[in-house]
């Protein structure tokens, strides 16, 4: 799910339910894994005004890094063929509560602090990173599907980041 949520600019509402809320939940036949690349089909996510959105995300060389292995590695061991994209070990769509529990064990594992980091951090993370290798602003906010220039908080100077 990490290496998901940060390759596709994924908000937790699209990739865990609250509440039983499924209303922005990326479903299992919305990710497709083609020979060098996977495509999220995003059918209804904020500011999408009823536009679908295909979002390509290329092969990774780093298999250890790569979304596209790590979505066919999780495809391969899915269970269900319907329903919400990510699913817990009982076949349940992945709450909330279960992500972010996740996100601090990882943080835990690795030494780092949890007041840094949280579900957006992986947005954070890619727009910072897109920046800093020259993708325009427009395609930061295209791949992102932000309508207006909020994403320009997201992208992190090199002094906000070496000071965590």
């Amino acid at each position: 799910m990490f290496t998901l949520a940060y390759h596709a600019l994924l908000r937790i509402g699209e990739m865990t339910v609250n509440n039983k809320n499924y209303n922005h939940v990326i479903s299992v036949s919305q990710a497709v894994v083609l020979h060098k690349k996977a495509v999220i089909t995003f059918m209804d996510f904020k500011h999408s005004n009823g536009k679908q959105f295909h979002l390509e995300i290329a092969k990774n060389k780093n298999d250890n890094i790569c979304a596209v292995t790590a979505l066919t590695n999780y495809l391969t061991l899915r269970n269900n063929t319907t329903g919400p994209l990510f699913l817990n070990s009982s076949g349940e769509a992945v709450s909330r509560q279960l992500f972010q529990h996740a996100l601090n064990d990882a943080l835990n594992f690795c030494g780092l602090s949890r007041a840094y980091y949280k579900p957006h951090s992986f947005r954070i993370g890619f727009a910072t990173d897109a920046s800093a290798k020259g993708l325009s602003t427009e395609t930061i906010r295209t791949l992102g599907r932000w309508k207006s220039d909020a994403f320009k908080l997201y992208i992190r100077q090199s002094g906000q980041i070496s000071n965590l």
